[in-house]
Order: C-alpha cells, then sequence, then structure tokens
C-alpha cells in the first residue's frame, strides 16, 4: 500500500503585512516627512519592506511550490542622488532546463506625488516592464519607476509562485538606503525541514508560531500510484482526515542605516544583514525521512558525473587540431597554457550568461564561436588537459551572487565556472571570458573569496585571487604663476586590473565614466581623453586652468600633490571582520611636476617619508626635491596582495592614516 496526501487549506494565510501599512493605501500625511529618521543626509528611505515565502503542495496540480509575496515602500528625499537599485527593480526568476519555471502572477508598481493638495499616482505600465534573459536558468523582470520627484513615495508588489523550493531567494533586511521596518516570514508545512543562512551584523528578533492545517490521506493499491497531490482516480481509494501543522517564523529588524561606504569591499551586499532559506530534510507521515543535506564531496561527484559538465570534458577529438596547431613551437608547458588560454580568449565570445552547467555544449560552443562561462571554461579546460596539462575545472558563486555558505554545502549557490591549472608545480587561474584577463588576472565577476575545484579525484576549495601586479600611474606637469594659479596636464595610465576595470565601464557608458572621472575636481577641465593601447594598458588625460593655490603676502603656499594628494582613507569602522579586498596587487605612483614662478625661490620643502605596515603587506615612499627651477614631488604606494585578512584592519588604517599626513606637507615659496 502507498499513502497519498492532499492537503486542503482551512486556515488563512499567515501575513506578516503590518496592519497598518498596505499597498495603495496612503495620506497627505505619508508625504510631510522630508528627511530620514535614521541618517539625516540619505537621498531615500525603505519605510516598509515585506516578504513571504511559503513552502507547501500544490493539491490542484500536484507537486511541492514556493509562494514569494514581496511588498516595498519607499519615499524619496533627493532624486539625484537616490541609488539607482531604488528607482530601478530587477526581480529574478528562475527556470530548468526542462518546462519548470517561476511564474509571475501579479505586479503593481505605483509613483505617488502630492500635487496641489492632492495624492497624484502613476503606474508603471505593461509596456514599461521588460523580460531579460540573464542565463539559461534565470531570466529578470526589470521596471523603472515613471515621473519620480523630490518628496515622491515608491511602491511595489509582486508575487511568484515558484516550482523550486530547495531553497528561497536572499532577503536584505540592509539595503544601499535606510529602512525603517524589514520583515521576512518563512511559512511551511512541518514535513519540511528548513535550515537558515542568517548573516549580517544586526540580529533581527524571531517570532514564532504554528497552526494547524486539515489533510487528507488517501490509500491505493498499487496501480495508478503517483506522486503527492496526483490525480489518482478512486479505485478503491480510502480517505482519511489528519491535521498538520504550518510553521511560521517572522525575522523583523528596524531602523536599520544604508551600508557603510567602507573602502576595499568588492561586494558591499556580502556584509548586509540577510536571511535564506535552504531545504535540510523532508519528513512524510509513514515514510522514512529524505535527506537534502549534502557534502561538498557529494557535490563534486555529482557536478562531474553531469552531462552539462563532467562529462563535457571526455573525448572531444575535434579538438585535437586545433590544439596541436595553437601549441607547435611552444617548449615549456606554460607557453603552451598562454597559447591555449589566448586562443580561446580571442576566439571565443562570451555571451554574458552566467551558470554551472553548460548552455550549448562545448563542442556547439567552439563552432558558433559563443558561450556561457562554463562551455567557454570548460573547452579551456579540455583544450589544456590535451596539451597534456594538470587543468580542472573550478565553480564558483560570482562577486554579485554573493559569498558561498561553506558550512552548509549547496550546489544552488554555484553560478560560473573558471578554471584552475597546476603547472611545473605553480597553481594558475584562468577565465577566458574575458577579453582583456590575463591568466593569474581574473575579471571581478569572479574574485569572490573561494571556489571549489572539481575532479574525479574530488573536490578541493581554492582562493580566487588575482596574483598580478596593477599598476596606477599618475603624472601632472604644471606652471605656477606669481598670483597663485596654476595650468597643467594630468595624465593617468592604468594596466592589468584597472584596465580591465575601466573597460567594462567605459563599454557600459563612455559619458558616465567621464563623468564620474573628472566630478571631484573643482576647477575647469578641457580636453579630456582616452587612449586604449589595446595591450592591457589605459591611458586618461586631460587639461586643467585655474587652480589656485595659497598667496600670503610675498609667500606661495601649497601641497605639492595638488588635487591628488590623499586626504581620506573612508575605513570607519572599528574593526572590521571580513577580509580587506584589493582586487589586485596594487602599485599606485604619483608624480608631480612644478615649474616655480620666476623670482621665487624655495623657502621650505616637505619631510621625506618612508613607512611600511606588518608583515611587509604593504610600503610607502614620499619624497620632494627642487630641481631645474621645478618642485618634484613622487610618492608611491605598494601592496603586494589582492586580498589581506581582517586582523590587518586596523594596520590598514595606521598606514593610510600616516600616508594622509605625510601627503598634507607643504611646499613654501618665497620671493627673491
Amino acid at each position: 500500500m502507498k499513502t497519498i496526501f492532499t492537503i486542503v487549506a482551512t486556515v488563512a494565510t499567515v501575513s506578516s503585512f503590518a496592519q497598518d501599512v498596505k499597498f495603495g493605501k496612503l495620506s497627505k500625511q505619508d508625504f510631510e516627512k522630508t528627511k530620514s529618521t535614521i541618517q539625516a543626509d540619505a537621498p531615500a528611505e525603505v519605510l516598509y519592506a515585506d516578504g513571504n515565502y511559503k513552502v507547501s503542495f500544490n493539491t490542484n496540480q500536484g507537486g511541492v511550490e514556493q509562494t514569494k509575496k514581496v511588498f516595498y515602500r519607499i519615499i524619496v528625499f533627493d532624486k539625484d542622488k537616490t541609488p539607482d537599485d531604488v528607482l530601478k527593480v530587477e526581480i529574478p526568476l528562475y527556470k530548468s532546463s526542462g518546462s519548470d519555471q517561476d511564474k509571475l502572477i501579479s505586479l503593481k508598481a505605483v509613483t505617488y506625488n502630492l500635487e496641489n493638495g492632492k495624492i497624484v499616482e502613476q503606474k508603471v505600465e505593461k509596456k514599461d516592464i521588460f523580460l531579460d534573459k540573464v542565463h539559461r536558468f534565470m531570466d529578470k523582470q526589470t521596471f523603472t519607476f515613471p515621473n519620480v520627484k523630490n518628496g515622491s513615495i515608491l511602491e511595489y508588489t509582486y508575487e511568484i509562485i515558484s516550482p523550486f523550493y530547495g531553497s528561497t531567494d536572499t532577503w536584505y533586511f540592509q539595503q544601499s538606503i535606510p529602512v525603517v521596518a524589514s520583515n521576512l516570514t518563512m511559512q511551511n508545512q512541518e514535513h519540511f525541514n528548513y535550515q537558515q543562512d542568517l548573516r549580517g551584523a544586526f540580529a533581527p528578533k524571531l517570532t514564532k508560531n504554528s497552526k494547524d492545517d486539515t489533510f487528507s490521506t488517501t490509500s491505493f493499491g498499487n496501480r495508478g500510484v503517483s506522486s503527492f497531490g496526483g490525480n489518482m482516480g478512486n479505485q478503491g481509494a480510502t480517505s482519511s482526515n489528519h491535521k498538520l501543522k504550518i510553521d511560521t517564523q517572522t525575522y523583523s529588524l528596524t531602523n536599520l542605516p544604508s551600508y557603510s561606504r567602507e573602502a576595499y569591499v568588492l561586494n558591499p551586499r556580502n556584509m548586509l544583514a540577510s536571511i535564506q532559506f535552504e531545504l535540510a530534510s523532508f519528513v512524510a507521515p509513514g515514510r522514512t525521512s529524505e535527506n537534502f543535506s549534502t557534502t561538498w564531496e557529494r557535490i563534486g561527484k555529482d557536478l562531474m558525473d553531469h552531462e552539462e559538465f563532467g562529462r563535457q570534458l571526455n573525448g572531444n577529438n575535434f579538438l585535437d587540431e586545433t590544439v596541436n596547431a595553437t601549441i607547435v613551437g611552444k617548449s615549456t608547458n606554460i607557453e603552451k597554457a598562454q597559447a591555449i588560454y589566448n586562443y580561446v580568449k580571442n576566439n571565443m565570445a562570451w555571451n554574458d550568461y552566467l551558470g554551472q552547467y553548460t548552455d550549448k555544449g562545448i563542442r556547439k560552443a567552439f563552432n558558433e564561436k559563443s558561450g556561457n562561462s562554463a562551455d567557454i571554461n570548460l573547452m579551456l579546460t579540455a583544450m589544456l588537459r590535451k596539451a597534456g596539462l594538470d587543468a580542472n575545472p573550478i565553480v564558483l558563486s560570482t562577486l554579485q551572487n554573493g559569498l558561498i555558505n561553506y558550512s552548509f554545502p549547496s550546489r544552488s549557490k554555484l553560478n560560473y565556472v573558471i578554471v584552475g591549472a597546476t603547472i611545473d608545480n605553480e597553481f594558475y587561474l584562468m577565465d577566458a571570458t574575458d577579453k582583456n584577463a590575463q591568466i593569474n588576472l581574473l575579471p571581478i565577476r569572479a574574485i569572490n573569496d573561494r571556489g571549489f575545484m572539481v575532479n574525479d579525484k574530488g573536490i578541493k576549495e581554492v582562493p580566487l585571487r588575482n596574483s598580478v601586479m596593477t599598476n596606477d600611474k599618475i603624472s601632472i606637469t604644471a606652471d605656477l604663476k606669481a598670483d597663485g594659479t596654476l595650468t597643467g596636464i594630468f595624465s593617468n595610465v592604468r594596466d592589468n586590473y584597472f584596465y580591465m576595470f575601466d573597460k567594462s565601464e567605459i563599454a557600459d557608458d563612455p559619458k558616465a565614466f567621464e563623468k564620474e572621472f573628472v566630478e571631484d575636481y573643482n576647477f575647469e577641465i578641457s580636453e579630456f581623453k582616452t587612449q586604449d593601447n589595446k595591450q592591457n594598458v589605459i591611458r586618461h588625460q586631460f587639461k586643467f586652468d585655474d587652480v589656485k593655490v595659497d598667496v600670503a603676502g610675498n609667500k606661495i603656499l601649497f601641497n605639492p600633490f595638488l588635487f591628488v594628494a590623499n586626504t581620506k582613507h573612508n575605513l570607519n569602522l572599528d574593526q572590521r571582520n571580513y577580509n580587506i579586498e584589493f582586487g589586485a596587487p596594487t602599485t599606485n605612483t604619483n608624480t608631480v611636476k612644478i615649474k616655480i614662478p620666476e623670482g621665487y625661490k624655495v623657502e621650505s620643502l616637505p619631510t621625506e617619508k618612508q613607512f611600511t605596515m606588518p608583515d611587509q603587506a604593504g610600503g610607502y615612499a614620499y619624497k620632494v626635491i627642487e630641481k631645474d627651477g621645478f618642485i618634484i614631488a613622487q610618492a608611491q604606494k605598494v601592496i603586494p596582495y589582492s586580498i589581506l585578512p581582517a586582523q590587518y584592519y586596523k594596520p590598514l588604517k595606521e598606514f593610510l592614516t600616516n600616508i594622509i599626513n605625510a601627503e598634507s606637507q607643504q611646499v613654501i615659496l618665497v620671493k627673491q
């Protein structure tokens, strides 16, 4: 005999929506707020955020489903400074390789303005809602709020029915703006045991309750047996009623500041107060427990057995001719690896899709010369192996996808593939999806703490670190007049990691890049231009006029580093419990050459400075001299690591404070 469970809801759905906060229910008093009660200078504030995740049996269609309901109310104080992620909303929609997919069953979004004493609303129309493909397993629905002004209130709410219940979306209590109140409710029937992944510095208040639902069990013979909720017919069926407990957990936080704009954090969202749930086990009455908890070793084995991952590395005789032609004349293993890497990088086009599995398969991707990260980097792995090199795929979570919870193994967080290769006892990281990447120089999306290298022998954690030194060189040549005005040329040469970053920003919006590059300079700038030598070096240059320094009687006083002196470090915490992320080892060199005005001489120069961080984790040198009628200032800061552990936070703050002090010194010229 087999027992089938049909759930019949008899209890009203538990909702965490506050009784006095309903979508569309606003009064004139709601518009009276003119600044945040949490951070007075905030450009906007989340007044209320509510999420409700519910996992239950679908009695009509069979199977298990997850319902996601989300509601936000936001007030805007300064539209121009409000972050884009507030004004433009993205809703992820997941899908499988089959027909299963999330269904967005409702979406409402409205901008409210108070005009002439009346509340005027403007809805987001269907024509202004767009569906974009992110990768094979995810689309996103996007919309932008219309007619947003200072004082606008924005609301949106949506509901998704999902066939995927192995995990929930991550709920972020903290946002890029302050949050007055944020609630997340997780509701599931007692047979489903979910494990929480709670992160961040704020502990939410937890409220638990349980209610009874009614369900019926129907017993059948062997014929007609199906899964839970399936249509069994009524031949010989026996039904009985039982009670089922519904567990509800509500997590609440209030008066949350926006996340601190700390320096050297590649993805601030990794540090935010958040929660996610993963299915750990399922226990049905009369059945043994089904355990969904796994191990990284199991995940590695499953990946290597998967048709769209590990099995892609088998055979591939179609690659032989290309590999042989690519490595001809290459005598060392690293030369062979470099040649194959360059071939894949230069001949394959990344389609911007993520994913731990191939989108096309490497044969089709090879023929079409395009694919997702798994297509391209599994192809690179296969080609390196055909050249006799020890290469294996590495699966990871991209920077925007968030950190992996290493203590709770789950493949759902893995969404990207790169390559690890051991060549002549040295380990190298490779990602051929980016034309500007190099061996041991990964694009920023792939730098997210650690990944997992997998092969037929098992799985191994590997740190995701760039080791190629990156240079940022600023040079200024200027003429100083007796009235204290300067004119000159600014040049900034950047390579490697900074080159990749600038190229990406310029490709997205060249005008915005230029605006952001020069916006901190409060003087006249002309002839801004960017030169790209196509060999991982980029130069930004502009001319400047009417930069003023102090004139006091017969003396001219100025900072020799002018407008490029370090004046702040944006490390604002007393201590930090997460890594210090630079992206790559970096060398910053500033050189300024200022012509002394005729009739003036040097009265005093800054003191030379040199110092280091503990364990040589950073070094700095500063020197200002007079030579041939010029003041020549040079400073160099070297950080030889892409990541430093959190225990270096205080030494780094001290190091950067010393740099600020060094670069606050002045040159004094006196009239002869």
